[in-house]
């Protein structure tokens, strides 16, 4: 769906950074322009400036409910929760995407059992179009509700439809890493710059290292402990920082950090 071509309008409840994420991907795709996005924010002018950033539309919450087919629900899940109860009438007919962590499907429904909920989990990398966008649908979402969200959001990265009971892994795994790479980033460019390298440089050739691996698992589907063999010579450089990282916990250290995020997913869940 191109320039011309809209028929439908997103609307955008929330203003924060994941609500800026997805605007920017949605427009770097193509599959809606800004003249297709309405946004609004309890603090307006934060609204106002997604809107003067990214030509979005900026409105209070009833308008972008009214004029919009379907709503990203971009806000805390607190937040979540009382906008659905103050306007479950108003969206009743309308398809609904959550980003709340920690929020079901069934707490959104029991609500309102009219609700169309499609409960999501991207990350901040659906902003340059390669992210992860998982998603759950609820009871109420038909077909053509389906095709009307996988229109818009499918090519912000990897878009896959997931079991509920694996939201939470999911939300660890793919929500929480972007922090945990862009300190790998950072320390790799430490290392860069106390070799020698200038600062800039150094932050390059470590972001994209780091992307050209990640690119060289996910394309050719080759399990990455052939490809980290495939760059290790006996006696050599690779295999000598190899043993390091070993000797330092390294692998431990994430297995452990991404645990650590799940468990707290899973308390923000039962609350």
């Amino acid at each position: 769906m191109g320039k011309g071509e809209i028929s439908i309008m997103l609307g955008i409840i929330g203003a924060g950074n994941m609500a800026e994420a997805m605007i920017a991907g949605i427009l770097k795709s193509k599959t809606l322009d800004n003249k297709g996005i309405i946004v609004s924010n309890y603090d307006k002018s934060k609204a106002e400036k997604l809107s003067s950033k990214y030509g979005v539309s900026a409105a209070e919450n009833i308008e972008v409910i009214k004029n919009s087919s379907i709503i990203l629900l971009a806000v805390k899940p607190y937040a979540l929760i009382n906008t659905l109860e103050l306007y479950q009438n108003e969206l009743a007919d309308k398809v609904i995407v959550s980003v709340a962590a920690g929020i079901s499907i069934s707490d959104m429904e029991n609500i309102n059992t009219r609700l169309k909920i499609i409960r999501t989990m991207p990350n901040t990398p659906v902003q340059i179009c390669e992210g992860v966008l998982a998603y759950v649908y609820g009871s109420n979402i038909a077909e053509n509700d389906k095709t009307l969200f996988k229109s818009i959001f499918y090519k912000l990265g990897m878009f896959i439809e997931i079991d509920e009971s694996k939201i939470d892994a999911v939300s660890s795994l793919t929500g929480c890493s972007p922090a945990y790479i862009y300190q790998i980033i950072e320390a790799m460019s430490d290392a860069g710059v106390k070799m020698g390298l200038p600062r800039e440089l150094a932050i390059s050739l470590s972001a994209m290292a780091v992307q050209g691996s990640g690119g060289m698992v996910y394309n050719t589907g080759t399990h990455p402990a052939v490809l980290k063999d495939k760059v290790t010579s006996p006696a050599g450089s690779t295999i000598e920082g190899l043993a390091e990282l070993e000797s330092k916990g390294v692998r431990g250290a994430v297995i452990s950090a991404l645990y650590k995020a799940y468990e707290k997913t899973l308390i923000f869940s039962k609350k």
